[in-house]
Formats: structure tokens, sequence, C-alpha cells
């Protein structure tokens, strides 16, 4: 990569030393506790295991339909 150099003096020079933002800080909550019971994760946790095994055995049959169907025609 070749780089002019008076480029870089420009780029060096432009930059401004403090930049003064308009955003307002951000602001951060410490929560002491747990944010939900240990019966709750559980159950979250079950229902994402299942919920995600539904829909990739969805996906496999699709597309095992689908590859069969396609092999299918090939071969008439």
């Amino acid at each position: 990569m070749v780089v002019m150099p008076s480029a870089m003096d420009e780029a060096v020079i432009d930059a401004p030393e403090n930049p003064k933002s308009e955003e307002p800080p951000i602001c951060v909550e410490v929560v002491e506790g747990t944010l939900c019971s240990s019966a709750e994760l559980q159950r979250a946790v079950v229902t994402g295991a299942i919920v995600s095994g539904l829909v990739c055995t969805l996906a496999g049959l699709t597309v095992g339909y689908l590859l069969g169907h396609r092999d299918g025609r090939e071969w008439r």
C-alpha cells in the first residue's frame, strides 16, 4: 500500500484533539439479585431446546424432500 506523505500530514493536522460528542453519556444500572427464578430459567431452556429441535427437524425434512424429489426426476 502506497500512502502519500502530504495526505497523511493533512489527516493528522485536521483531526481534532478533543472531539466533542453531543450524545449523552451511557448510563449503566447495576441490578442486584436474580432477574428470574430457577424454575423460569429451566422452563425457558427446555422450551428453547424443543422449539429449536422442531425447527431443525422441519428444515431437515424440507431439504431431504427437495433433494429426494430432484434425484427422483433425474432417474426418470
